[in-house]
């Protein structure tokens, strides 16, 4: 192994004042087949560690903001090593040729301690290819699967989950475990959203199959909030600092067919920094369990909701893959689900469904069911649906709620409180909408307590609105 780079440095609050991002450049000779790349931080690895240093990797194509054709991979503070080869590549990073020119290590500065932080990094590099980091991405398999119809060629609802990581980001546990665990969860689509990096798109393009839809996702993880991207076909920058910045990269997820989605705004969210006014497509309005200060989330949506704002409230676990043999019941993929009525099990037919807002949000793949709907006449309209002017029904059934409460909310607040005493319960008011803007549901929890409020109340069930003229 020959040495290309070999740099000690320390970083203060300072230099991350004036940037997130360090860049350090080397030059790979020609005939080059394996990169190593190292680094060592004060408190690398330990929880309470006040310093936090990310790392990624771009080769000689580019590393410009919204034009790093050279991304090569990212792996933030999970790992203290990547190696590249032309097959292969750590889980997070991108196989293939190792080009000669001048490539950069990339280091994110998330968190300095105020006395500074030292760090160091080393680059080797090997004319051999050498041991194989990771099983390659699967070849001669990769065809995007045939369209499965959601049931007998007609739209119903399937169920899944629109956040998930596995070893390709931070996760312990691998891509199939990931993959595993959301078939034996009974799951119809799982977007898989690692961490600002593509190196499992290959990966699931060959292993979905007609039973679970595996959509292509990113979380762009910037240091001032989260965003999802579903259906995307490429790398989507995460070098955002400004709302200027974060719009542009939105631009870019929508340029290609991509929606996307801020991510659990609430604290140790980490919270949404940017502006609420960026035009995304949808808020992670219930993230894992609901008493994970999920009611933050929920009163962000609420409050774009009221300022006008057509956004669809989605869910996602989140979960972050455990190894086989570890983790708990209570959290798995799927916690909450996310349901959405598609005409087919393909990622088109799912991202129009959220894009409409044709979507519920469970506490579980088998929780208790509620369904809204407003009706005159013979019509019927579901949620994400827009009525015409004049009074209208509005008719809400709960499925195996006995014991919950049923809240319906509009733009002017809550509307009815009710307990479910039956199964199917329904209840029905006429209200014109023009006046309220929308209407949605909630199935709450029981109340234990005579003080508590219905926010107070764990959250069971929700919908998207109905939308007033």
């Amino acid at each position: 192994m020959r040495t290309l780079l070999r740099w000690e440095g320390h970083f203060t609050p300072a230099d991350k004042a004036a940037s997130d991002y360090v860049l350090l450049p080397f030059e790979v000779p020609p005939g080059i087949a394996r990169l190593e790349v190292r680094y060592a931080f004060e408190g690398q690895g330990r929880p309470d560690s006040p310093n936090v240093i990310d790392l990624g990797l771009f080769d000689p194509r580019g590393a410009d903001f919204l034009r790093a054709e050279g991304f090569r991979g990212w792996s933030g503070s999970a790992r203290r090593e990547a190696i590249l080869t032309p097959r292969s590549a750590t889980p997070g990073y991108l196989p293939g040729p190792i080009f000669p020119g001048r490539w950069h290590v990339i280091l994110g500065l998330y968190r300095i301690a105020p006395q500074g932080c030292a760090c160091r990094v080393i680059v080797q590099a090997s004319e051999e290819e050498g041991e194989l980091p990771h099983p390659p991405p699967p070849h001669g398999e990769g065809s995007i699967p045939p369209a499965v119809p959601a049931g007998n060629g007609e739209a119903r609802w399937l169920r899944g989950d629109l956040q998930s990581h596995s070893h390709h980001s931070d996760a312990p546990g691998s891509l199939e475990d990931l993959i595993e665990a959301a078939r034996r969860r009974g799951l119809d689509f799982l977007a898989v959203t690692e961490h600002n990096t593509v190196s499992h798109l290959p990966y699931l393009q060959a292993w979905s199959g007609p039973d679970l839809l595996l959509i292509p996702g990113e979380e762009v993880t910037t240091y001032y909030g989260h965003m999802n991207a579903w259906g995307i076909s490429r790398w989507l920058d995460f070098r955002c600092r400004t709302a200027e910045q974060l719009r542009a990269v939105i631009d870019a997820a929508h340029a290609m067919g991509a929606l996307v989605s801020i991510n659990h705004p609430k604290t140790d969210g980490p919270p949404w920094e940017y502006p609420p006014d960026l035009p995304v497509d949808a808020v992670e309005a219930w993230q894992g369990p609901w008493p994970l200060r999920n009611r933050e989330s929920l009163a962000f949506w609420d409050r774009l909701l009221r300022a006008g704002r057509r956004v669809t409230a989605v869910g996602g676990s989140d979960k972050h893959q455990d190894r086989p043999g570890e983790g708990t019941p209570f959290y798995q993929v799927g916690h909450p689900t996310t349901w959405v009525y598609a005409e087919a099990r393909t990622t088109p037919a799912i991202l129009s469904a959220i894009r409409s807002g044709q979507v519920v949000i469970t506490a579980d793949v088998d929780a208790p069911w509620l369904e809204l709907t407003a009706e005159r006449g013979d019509r019927v309209w579901m949620v994400g649906d827009e009525v015409p002017p004049g009074p209208i029904r509005i008719r809400c059934v709960v499925w195996e709620g006995e014991g919950l409460h049923l809240r319906l909310l509009t733009r002017l607040g809550e509307l009815a409180l009710i307990p479910v005493d039956r199964s199917p319960f329904e209840w029905a008011v006429e209200l014109d909408l023009g006046a309220h803007g929308y209407i949605r549901a909630e199935l709450r929890g029981m109340r234990h307590f005579a003080d508590e409020t219905p926010d107070d109340l764990p959250m069971v069930a929700m919908t998207n609105p109905i939308w007033g003229p």
